[in-house]
């Protein structure tokens, strides 16, 4: 897997690059508004970033709006005297079948897989059955699984690259101040539990949505048969009752990053929830994760660099900035994983579980 340095693309195409996934919803027209860039020259690194690979789009399941109530993220320490090839071999059609687990990634002998469940049950089921599978081959050394139930957790950043993009491309200053006299509103981003009932046509816009997030409305109308007024209303109410986000994603491989990051931590439980909450909020601000979730007692965090010399810098700012505050109590969990080297047995495969929680066939 030959990775490419950022730097080889051009100061345009990091600011097209930037605000087409910063805003996925915004038409064209709305972005040229904000760059103030030709059209013509847009249209051409617009058009030569797609053909690239350099970012894709997808629809992205609310799933705590689906009635599921519990994320769950697993790190995982595998036997060091089995290789990951063998171990797919056994395992791979197993794991591409666990429905509540969404994204699966390994690189030697870690791992890190996150899934969202129905209920407790449901997840003790996967749970039980993905350890009593390593444990029959002898593959597994350790696992942790770190538990967030959604009306009591905190989503800061759900796979949204525009932070890191910012970072790394340098287009707009960072708010990286966060005023700590003032507790932050956190309204936005807590999470809450709805069950919300569909009608079976409503399930198949929806579905229809997750499975082609780049076929035009017309197309995924007649394929379901209605018309494209009712899909297009549909969709719309989708995406304006949260049910439905709509990213815009990045190729790690295409922009040179080359470490994967998984970070827990835990808080020192004599601080103030309030302040805690802080806490988190600047480490989002100043580590610019793809993904962030906590509740009060702990966080996970995925994070990627573009080598180690970017990492050892942001995590020695995260270690002062925990160090200076005594907002952690002890030291954080971090698995780094080798993008390069890494196997994405699953990435953000959001189809099976949307099905399984929409008792679709």
């Amino acid at each position: 897997m030959k990775s490419t340095n950022v730097s080889q693309l051009s100061k345009n195409e990091q600011i097209v690059l930037y605000h087409l996934v910063k805003y996925p919803t915004l038409s064209d027209t709305d972005i040229l508004e904000i760059i103030q860039m030709k059209q013509s020259t847009y249209s051409t690194i617009k058009k030569k970033l797609w053909r690239e690979g350099y970012y894709y789009s997808m629809y992205t399941p609310i799933m705590q709006h689906l009635g599921c109530d519990l994320l769950a993220v697993w790190y995982i320490t595998l036997n060091r005297k089995t290789r990951p090839v063998d171990r797919l071999a056994i395992t791979g059609e197993k794991l591409l079948a666990a429905t509540d687990l969404f994204t699966i990634v390994s690189e030697a002998n870690q791992a890190v897989n996150i899934s969202i469940s129905k209920n407790i049950a449901e997840h003790i089921k996967v749970s039980d059955g993905f350890i009593q599978l390593y444990e029959e081959n002898d593959f597994l050394e350790d696992i942790h699984v770190v538990l967030f139930p959604f009306e009591v957790s905190y989503i800061f950043s759900f796979f949204d690259f525009a932070p890191l993009l910012n970072r790394i491309f340098k287009i707009e200053s960072p708010e990286m101040k966060v005023d700590r006299l003032v507790d932050v509103d956190l309204k936005k981003i807590k999470c809450k539990v709805k069950d919300v009932q569909m009608n079976e046509l409503e399930k198949k816009v929806y579905l229809s949505l997750i499975r082609h997030p780049e076929s035009p409305d017309s197309l995924l109308s007649e394929n379901i048969g209605c018309s494209r007024q009712v899909f297009a209303r549909l969709k719309y109410r989708f995406l304006e009752e949260n049910m439905l986000k709509k990213h815009r994603l990045v190729s790690l491989e295409k922009l040179g990053f080359e470490i994967l990051v998984m970070t827990h931590s835990k808080f020192n439980p004599s601080k103030p929830i309030h302040e805690r909450q802080m806490h988190m909020r600047t480490i989002t601000k100043l580590q610019t994760p793809i993904f962030h979730i906590a509740r009060d007692p702990e966080s996970v965090m995925l994070t990627v660099y573009k080598g180690f010399d970017d990492f050892k810098m942001l995590h020695n700012e995260y270690v002062s900035y925990c160090a200076e505050n005594d907002s952690l109590g002890g030291e954080p969990i971090e698995i780094l994983l080798s993008l390069p080297r890494i196997f994405n047995i699953k990435w953000l495969v959001y189809e099976p579980l949307v099905r399984k929680v929409l008792n679709m066939s």
